[in-house]
């Protein structure tokens, strides 16, 4: 069994090793030093570092273990793959009640190593601490998993944990995008973003416009959301998930805020649900000291 432990990042990184089979980490997370907090039940992080912008009454702190199990072995690309999260307390018991955010007991995030694959996945809770979910990998490469879920009666969860898909695909190129404006689909969505710095509140605005150019103004619910912004570091060190600040828009604007704690290179991925379809849009910025 291979051990990941989870730090709090205002100290240290996080320790990697891996990759496949069983994995167990360790988690205890508070708010996030580096999240505004007039953001609307948005949450931040960094590895092991994980909050919310308003705590959920009387929270307290909760070391919890995660043990992940991935079936078969080894991964390949394009094979329908099980993930296994099992979440214990620190004696080992499991911990068998998870307080529902965003209409899901857990939020899974896989993103490949290179930023070129997301998925945003919702494990089914079997009980006794266990979720599981099954997926495909696009791509070979290395992946890193965001496992972000609610204790109840405890401070927010993220856990992560990294994997290998094999295959022949290499690894693409990240580069900050020159126009944030882009076509998925039938709908045009351009992000509406000032000079990113270091620590400083900025606002996120996306706006929408289906393929006559007309404004979008009846966007649907997702997962009791106008939308959903998950921001991760080229290093994938860094990891934000976002809500906006008008939970009920419907569009054609639909606006986040939120900072970013260092320089670099950023991929921001939004979603949003129009006409019974899920639209994902993503973009590369470069945050500036």
């Amino acid at each position: 069994m291979n051990r990941e432990h989870d730090h709090d990042s205002r100290h240290s990184s996080m320790q990697q090793d891996g990759l496949t089979g069983e994995n167990r980490s360790a988690a205890d997370h508070s708010a996030n030093p580096h999240q505004d907090n007039s953001m609307h039940d948005s949450h931040a992080g960094h590895p092991g570092d994980h909050g919310h912008g308003q705590l959920l009454g009387e929270q307290r702190a909760v070391k919890v273990e995660v043990e992940w199990k991935s079936n078969p072995e080894p991964i390949e690309s394009n094979q329908k793959t099980e993930i296994i999260i099992d979440i214990k307390d620190a004696s080992g018991k499991a911990h068998e009640v998870f307080t529902t955010v965003h209409d899901k007991e857990m939020h899974l995030l896989a993103i490949k190593k290179d930023l070129s694959v997301f998925q945003h996945l919702h494990p089914a809770y079997l009980g006794k601490g266990r979720f599981q979910i099954k997926t495909t990998f696009p791509k070979a490469g290395r992946y890193k998993l965001y496992a972000d879920f609610l204790p109840e009666g405890a401070n927010q969860q993220l856990a992560t944990h990294e994997l290998v898909v094999t295959g022949h695909e290499g690894d693409e190129e990240i580069n900050a995008d020159k126009v944030l404006r882009k076509t998925v689909d039938d709908l045009e969505i351009e992000l509406i973003l000032p000079t990113a710095r270091v620590d400083e509140p900025v606002k996120l605005i996306f706006e929408l416009r289906d393929h006559a150019g007309a404004p979008v103004t009846e966007l649907e619910p997702y997962l009791g959301s106008a939308g959903h912004v998950v921001i991760v570091s080229e290093d994938m060190n860094e990891f934000l998930h976002v809500h906006p600040a008008d939970e009920n828009t419907k569009g054609p604007r639909v606006e986040y805020m939120t900072s970013f704690p260092r320089e670099g290179l950023f991929k921001i991925w939004g979603q949003f649900k129009y006409k019974g379809k899920l639209y994902t849009v993503s973009f590369v910025i470069e945050v500036q000291e």
